[in-house]
């Protein structure tokens, strides 16, 4: 695969990746569940110790995935620079 077909396939992704974001549906999955995992964390005990930081990680986790396909976007905007400059 050459430069040329790389940029393009990191602009597609990109594209998909916003798409994502901007999904109905995903963002309120997201939302959703950041919600939920607040709302277990806060309102468990000191002592529910193992439950805590399972929730905790959940939340992590959560949040890395959105991460990812920012990044993703991120990506494919630089992307699409490149292939403005190279026009």
């Amino acid at each position: 695969m050459d430069n040329m077909d790389k940029i393009q396939k990191e602009i597609a992704r990109g594209k998909q990746a916003q798409a994502l974001l901007e999904n109905e549906i995903l963002k309120e999955a997201f939302d959703y569940l950041e919600k939920e995992y607040h709302t277990a964390w806060e309102n468990s005990s000191i002592e529910q110790q193992k439950p805590r930081e399972t929730v905790f990680m959940m939340l992590k986790t959560l949040k890395t995935v959105k991460q990812h396909i920012e990044n993703v976007i991120a990506t494919g905007k630089i992307a699409n620079d490149q292939l403005t400059k190279i026009n």
